[in-house]
């Protein structure tokens, strides 16, 4: 089952208000009216970026890149975190009259 636009599965049903109104904002033009505001704040992240703004820099390679993975650091010795994944087959009987 599908969800609502603007919903979250995660926040408990409320409304979504910050990231919509942060969407529509960067989707209008620049005084210009030709530039998307969004285009805008790409070519400063871009600009900084080739200034030697390492945090750009990080941002950039996250977006392009996406994020590296983070080791999982346990104890020394100890066996590393192991996914189990369980495969359960019931068979069904006919229930439409109480038997199996």
């Amino acid at each position: 089952m599908a969800g609502k636009p603007g919903r979250s599965g995660t926040n408990k049903g409320k409304d979504r208000m910050w990231s919509e109104a942060i969407r529509r904002a960067v989707n209008r033009t620049t005084s210009d009216g030709k530039t998307k505001r969004l285009d805008a704040l790409a070519s400063k992240l871009i600009t900084k970026g080739l200034k030697g703004d390492t945090s750009a820099l990080r941002e950039i390679g996250d977006r392009l890149d996406g994020k590296p993975p983070q080791a999982i650091v346990g104890d020394a010795g100890a066996d590393p975190i192991q996914t189990v994944t369980r495969l359960e087959i019931v068979a069904a009987g006919d229930v439409s009259n109480g038997k199996d």
